[in-house]
């Protein structure tokens, strides 16, 4: 069997038994598309979505000039069926992985690695934006809890990882901000949990005109006296 391998996170990328194989840009999205949603796919609704700037008619004849395109291994890529598409059930698919990963966060490194990674960077397709939004959010919010997990377990180290990696996600997002003050503040760093703090502080203000909220100030309000 053909081990199949799709990447979404921080670009495209088909791997036929670990060697990377040229897709041309139809089937790159028709297969970007089927690795994003776990039911099948009308292939009217693919087609609209892929082709939207066509009629009905064209977008059609497009959609299976790319199915006919697609590299053909002996482990099917996508499953045809007479009205909808999936792709294959044996085929792995980074952001599968890194989805579950989110759903439920355990103490991994490798999963700091992947909540960290864009959604199809550089894709502006609406169907992409829509993914790429619940995923912005949802990782986010895995990687604060990561980063709680890892510090309970005495790792500080990936503790920092993982709020470093929310804190670039979100440069605004107080939260992770506040995570990686209380690290520094537990690792017997102030000067570091200031200069944390300043600098949110000073983006807030930049880009939103705010103040930080009274929870951030307080960590490091005795340091500022």
């Amino acid at each position: 069997m053909t081990r199949l391998h799709i990447q979404l996170l921080g670009g495209f990328r088909l791997d036929c038994d670990y060697t990377d194989v040229h897709v041309v840009p139809g089937a790159r999205r028709l297969l970007a598309l089927l690795a994003l949603r776990d039911s099948p796919v009308p292939r009217q609704v693919a087609a609209t979505l892929l082709w939207p700037d066509t009629t009905t008619r064209r977008a059609g004849a497009c959609l299976r000039s790319s199915l006919w395109r697609l590299v053909k291994p002996s482990t099917p890529l996508v499953v045809v069926n007479e009205d909808t598409l999936t792709l294959g059930p044996h085929v792995e698919v980074d952001f599968r992985r890194a989805c579950a990963f989110a759903a439920a966060p355990g103490a991994s490194p490798e999963a700091v690695g992947m909540l960290k990674a864009d959604l199809l960077p550089g894709w502006w397709q609406p169907w992409v934006q829509a993914e790429r939004d619940w995923w912005r959010q949802a990782r986010l919010r895995a990687l604060e809890a990561l980063s709680d997990r890892f510090r309970s377990c005495g790792d500080h180290h990936h503790a920092h990882q993982a709020a470093l990696a929310a804190v670039h996600a979100d440069p605004l997002r107080e939260s992770a901000h506040r995570t990686l003050v209380e690290l520094h503040l537990a690792d017997g760093n102030p000067a570091q949990a200031v200069r944390q703090y300043q600098t949110y502080r000073t983006q807030l203000r930049a880009e939103l005109g705010m103040e930080p909220s009274r929870h951030i100030h307080e960590l490091v309000r005795p340091l500022l006296r």
